[in-house]
């Protein structure tokens, strides 16, 4: 048994450190996601143990992984804890929504446009604070005030919609009718794949940054800025990168969550607790890591709404939110990512003390 337990720990010592074991998992979490919807259904000895799982459910799982790996970016490989990420998810809801329904153009225009609005108030967020040297908890804190600042002057302004925000124009407004040209669809299977594809293209980019050299400078930084300042590394170039890239990709699930609800508000986009769905998916699964926010978010946001929808006490999937957050904090700082590892170390301990009692 010692043996069989010694080969098993060191093959998978083996392939985590080879080269294509992350692209490798990766890989197969996303084709993982491809299938649930059908995996959900699958019954055995006639109960299906991913039955409660709705699709609407998984669609909200998927937008909260979008958002929470584009955070990642920013957040986890360069260590600028942001909380005011809201900003840029409101600022793709609502710029798709007010193209789209007011002046007839496409939602992927207005997705892309959106993005890139976002990543300009990225830019303008960071240039204030990193030329100030604003770091840890006043950063996060500044992050969040520009967020408020949003929602603020959304929800005052008449000509943004106000208080009571926009309706999802009809498809026939402004295309054939629903479909993928659209962005509308009559079903939830197409939005499912959608938001997939989406947070299929925000991971390779993690990845691709995670594995290049601007990732090695973006994880200098997090570890000790004025090391990698002192060796040539330009800090301040690389974090304002890094939070245009982050909100760039935020803006589109934003773009996503207008087009498959019926309306959208500031308080529903804006909203202070939009900030934690963001970045609790990232916390749970583990920071500055690939996986994390996928893995974070089919832990926290699906237990979450299945609170919500059967509960009917307000605000008690965010003390669900609460709880979950504490745990892993105080027992597993490294996110749920480390388990794996930390489980074949005490494999490797148990192996150990069984040669050693062999002996």
């Amino acid at each position: 048994m010692s043996n069989a337990l010694s080969r098993a720990v060191d093959r998978y010592g083996a392939f985590r450190d080879e080269w294509y074991a992350l692209p490798a998992l990766v890989a197969v979490s996303l084709l993982v996601l491809a299938a649930m919807p059908f995996l959900r259904q699958f019954a055995l000895f006639g109960v299906a143990p991913l039955g409660w799982l709705s699709l609407n459910m998984l669609i909200i799982t998927l937008v909260w992984a979008t958002t929470a790996q584009a955070w990642n970016i920013m957040s986890g490989y360069t260590g600028q804890f942001s909380f005011g990420h809201a900003a840029f998810f409101g600022l793709g809801a609502y710029t798709t929504i007010i193209l789209t329904g007011n002046f007839g153009i496409s939602p992927w225009i207005g997705m892309l446009l959106s993005s890139a609005i976002a990543a300009v108030y990225g830019l303008i967020i960071g240039a204030l604070t990193f030329r100030y040297d604003l770091e840890g908890h006043y950063f996060a804190l500044a992050t969040l005030a520009f967020a408020e600042l949003l929602r603020y002057v959304f929800t005052n302004v008449a000509q943004l919609g106000g208080a009571s925000g926009f309706f999802r124009p009809l498809a026939r407004e402004y295309a054939d009718g629903p479909g993928l040209v659209a962005f509308q669809f009559t079903g939830d299977l197409p939005y499912y794949y959608l938001i997939l594809g989406f947070l299929t293209v925000v991971t390779v980019v993690s990845l691709a940054i995670n594995r290049s050299q601007l990732g090695y400078y973006l994880f200098a930084i997090r570890e000790r800025e004025q090391a990698a300042a002192a060796i040539g590394v330009p800090t301040y170039r690389y974090k304002l990168l890094a939070v245009a890239v982050s909100a760039f990709f935020t803006a589109w699930p934003g773009a996503f969550w207008s087009m498959y609800f019926n309306t959208i508000r500031p308080s529903t986009v804006f909203d202070l607790l939009v900030n934690v769905e963001v970045l609790l998916p990232a916390i749970v699964g583990g920071v500055g890591t690939v996986l994390g926010p996928i893995v974070g978010s089919l832990i926290v946001i699906p237990v979450g709404e299945f609170v919500r929808q059967s509960f009917e006490i307000p605000g008690l999937n965010n003390a669900v939110y609460g709880a979950i957050l504490i745990a892993i904090v105080l027992y597993s700082p490294k996110g749920v990512i480390s388990w794996p590892s930390r489980f074949v170390e005490l494999l490797r301990a148990r192996t150990d003390l069984l040669d050693d009692d062999a002996a």
